[in-house]
């Protein structure tokens, strides 16, 4: 293992942005920091896979009324972008490691403004098509986070992704309200569907990859 690797791991352990929760431990959502008395009326946005959450620092950096949790599995590239969160001085921002299917343990019901899924893993074989983070399980969870109304946004580089999540959430009851096949094609006024360019879309789009944009409700 590469020893900046090494040395994200040890330094994420210490980063006052970020929160830790093993697996098998859980306390009531309530007790995190995102629902303290300073954040409880901020509008609150959820990125889930962040890596080095590129979309919540600049979600955070455009609006400091609104929360932004970055969400990932990966402590060095959560280390990133919480340690750019500290250089920029932005205090409306949180890292969480922690697996996505956990997502209901952290936050409380009805809660969330906008859900963002920043380039996901296809999952291309049949036999992991429930780890989609489209799939019916994963649209429940968010159904029960989001407040009435609440938005989910999908960035992807994948068609069979971006083709799969309108047929599962037109399968579980939800609408479609935006959809692209070329988001720096077309002419959409979400902040953050064309004018935040991570690593990974930027590599996609070197490749001469077209980067797919859909917005959901499920309520």
């Amino acid at each position: 293992m590469a020893k900046t690797k090494l040395h994200k791991y040890e330094r994420v352990k210490h980063l006052p942005n970020v929160v830790f929760s093993q697996l098998g431990e859980s306390e009531s959502a309530d007790l995190y920091p995102w629902y303290g008395e300073r954040y409880r009326s901020m509008e609150k946005i959820l990125e889930l896979g962040c890596g080095k959450g590129e979309h919540s620092l600049a979600f955070a950096g455009a609006d400091p009324c609104r929360l932004c949790v970055g969400i990932d599995s990966k402590s060095h590239r959560i280390c990133v972008g919480a340690e750019e969160a500290i250089a920029q001085g932005l205090e409306n921002i949180f890292f969480l490691h922690a697996r996505i299917e956990r997502i209901r343990e952290f936050f409380i019901e009805h809660s969330i403004h906008e859900i963002w899924l920043t380039f996901p893993d296809p999952h291309l074989k049949n036999r992991k098509i429930k780890s989609r983070l489209s799939a019916a399980p994963f649209l429940d969870a968010y159904a029960h986070l989001l407040l009435p109304g609440g938005t989910v946004h999908l960035k992807t580089d994948s068609d069979l992704l971006y083709n799969y999540t309108r047929e599962s959430v037109e399968g579980w009851g939800g609408r479609v309200i935006a959809a692209s096949n070329d988001i720096h094609g077309a002419d959409d006024s979400r902040f953050g569907a064309r004018e935040i360019v991570s690593a990974f879309e930027k590599e996609a789009r070197s490749k001469g990859a077209s980067i797919k944009y859909m917005a959901f409700t499920l309520g």
